[in-house]
């Protein structure tokens, strides 16, 4: 029997009821990797009023760590202000000492072979590994390379037996940093689940008739993610508006909140709502969705763009669109040219440039039989190469159980 204990970051829970990409992809891979042989245990946030540890029906058994009234109150402040400001800094510091400390005591008294930490390398630091434990760090984003904490995460490292990354393009940033652990770091792409996110037809249009109705005489344009400034939402209504202009029967669609449900509206976003103004009634803010009305969406749609200005490591949305038989535009960012081939399974854009944009989308909208070979193209990769089962048979062998 292994026996895995996998901690998450310490904002949001798992089951992902409150969304959260790395919290939806420790449930969709742990569960699947439960069995028989395997049992894990996975340390979150309560997803629902109190803490403990319970057995879920997903396979799992959950661990909460509740919040304290003090850690409400920074994490309410961290989700008012913005990246510029020192107090969020200040108030991520002190909810993962916090969550950390706790989690490292929850840890200490459990009987596990591998402890699993998932994105936030500082929880390392209160992580006490025993002989013949194993330690793996697994990393959905670039944070290794904040040049403040480097020295520690280099501590830090020394004491991990190994470290996943999402893409080769985040393994290739540690090992600029990191080279003298170079034999630690290995890639694990994401996936996605073909059988739920797929070509609904019309029954797609008919799920979202109460909530968001399509009118089949226009074309709609769907963004899915964070209203973050680095998802690049900004440019992508620029584009919009020269596109609408030229196009009049376009819609966009923005799906998103500035990080999970229930979070509070941002400077970002009353940005945001103030660009689109020139056309509000052809831009829809549907706020946050969850992943049962977003796979009708995903379907709906015409074509999805992502237009990240950061360089996004692995992002879950693309290969969303990609099975969901949607034509894909995305930048050229991160991990993405790891994921999409240009122009067989989407259309890759350079990074904050709303002109490339709208020349790719008015491209696709003049050529409908190249966007339906695409989309097929890029259904047929998801299934043959991001599906679940296939990241977690690499990702049992990996954490040394049995393929």
């Amino acid at each position: 029997m292994l026996v895995i204990a996998v901690v998450v970051p310490e904002l949001l829970p798992v089951p992902p009821v409150q969304g959260g990409a790395v919290e939806h992809w420790v449930q969709e891979a742990f569960q699947r990797l439960s069995g028989p042989q395997t049992r894990v245990t996975v340390l979150s946030r309560p997803a629902g009023e109190v803490g403990g540890a319970e057995a879920g029906h997903d396979g799992l058994t959950h661990v909460a760590i509740p919040w304290t009234r003090t850690e409400k109150f920074f994490a309410r402040l961290k989700d008012r202000v913005t990246w510029r400001n020192p107090l969020r800094y200040l108030a991520k510091i002190q909810n993962v000492y916090s969550y950390g400390r706790r989690a490292g005591a929850l840890l200490r008294a459990m009987e596990v072979d591998i402890i699993n930490v998932q994105n936030e390398p500082n929880l390392l630091f209160f992580i006490d590994k025993r002989p013949g434990q194993k330690l793996v760090l697994h990393m959905h984003n670039d944070h290794l390379s904040m040049a403040l904490l480097r020295p520690f995460y280099r501590r830090a490292l020394a004491r991990t037996d190994q470290v996943i990354c999402v893409s080769d393009y985040i393994r290739r940033r540690a090992l600029r940093l990191f080279p003298e652990y170079a034999d630690k770091f290995t890639v694990l792409l994401n996936a996605t689940e073909p059988a739920i996110f797929k070509p609904y037809g019309e029954e797609a249009a008919a799920r979202l008739r109460p909530v968001l109705p399509f009118d089949p005489a226009l074309r709609y344009l769907l963004y899915v993610g964070r209203l973050a400034g680095i998802k690049g939402v900004h440019v992508l209504i620029d584009a919009f508006k020269t596109l609408h202009r030229d196009h009049p029967a376009t819609r966009l669609v923005i799906a998103g909140s500035s990080f999970f449900q229930g979070a509070a509206t941002t400077p970002y976003m009353r940005e945001l709502v103030a660009l689109a103004a020139p056309v509000k009634d052809a831009i829809i803010f549907t706020g946050f969705l969850p992943h049962e009305q977003l796979k009708y969406l995903y379907a709906a749609a015409d074509i999805i763009v992502v237009p990240s200005v950061w360089q996004d490591p692995c992002p879950l949305v693309v290969l969303e669109a990609m099975a969901s038989g949607t034509c894909l535009v995305s930048t050229a960012v991160g991990g993405v040219p790891e994921l999409v081939r240009d122009g067989e399974t989407g259309v890759l854009v350079a990074p904050d440039d709303a002109a490339a944009i709208v020349a790719a989308v008015t491209a696709l909208l003049a050529a409908p039989e190249r966007m339906r070979r695409i989309e097929q193209q890029a259904r047929a990769r998801v299934i043959a190469a991001f599906s679940w089962e296939r990241l977690v048979g690499e990702l049992r062998l990996l954490l040394g159980g049995a393929p």
